[in-house]
């Protein structure tokens, strides 16, 4: 007799349960929804949920915001996870945002940030370079880094007339010092290092 032995079913994920008005959406109508604790963006009117970040890109994320923290001028403050109302129906959350002081627990502005950082991996990559890209220039954001820690690789741009220039680009140990919007020095390696035990 052959004892079979079943392997228990693997555990699903806790994925948030969305529910979302038909396009186009307003800011407004994304606040008189359920989103549980989904991430999610409004594109000219168009909803996208964005997926939880990794956990490298998770330490990256929270490695940047302690480094600009620390180097924020005062009238500065840094925030990850902060809903920005670029318009009525343009709703960003830039993995960090570097805005002017205000209520330290505020979870949403209207006002232009002095820069944004967003830190790609797979499922962000693509969406961070061209179409949030291209939202934070047209609203006229000043500074706008992508980071990639997969390729350990840090660009920085800077607004300059219609459109961003690069400000920096370094990868590896290389370091990316830049003036805007405050002083600071950063490396790739030192974002992504594992940490230490």
């Amino acid at each position: 007799m052959n004892n079979v032995v079943q392997a228990p079913a693997p555990l699903r994920a806790h994925r948030p349960t969305l529910t979302l008005p038909s396009p186009p959406v307003t800011v407004d109508d994304l606040h008189t929804t359920t989103q549980g604790n989904a991430r999610v963006e409004i594109l000219d009117g168009l909803c996208v949920a964005r997926p939880w970040p990794t956990p490298l890109r998770a330490r990256v994320t929270d490695r940047l915001r302690g480094l600009l923290s620390e180097a924020a001028t005062s009238g500065a403050q840094v925030f990850t996870g902060l809903q920005v109302e670029l318009s009525p129906r343009c709703l960003v959350v830039p993995d960090v945002a570097v805005v002017a002081v205000g209520d330290p627990q505020r979870r949403r502005i209207a006002e232009t940030p002095f820069a944004v950082l967003e830190v790609a991996d797979t499922s962000t990559r693509r969406y961070d370079r061209t179409l949030k890209l291209d939202l934070y220039r047209e609203f006229r954001i000043p500074v706008c880094w992508l980071v990639d820690p997969d390729a350990a690789t840090i660009e920085a741009f800077e607004l300059v007339g219609s459109g961003y220039v690069p400000a920096g680009v370094v990868r590896g140990d290389e370091e990316l010092t830049v003036t805007r919007p405050f002083p600071v020095t950063v490396t790739p390696a030192a974002l992504i290092d594992p940490p230490e035990d």
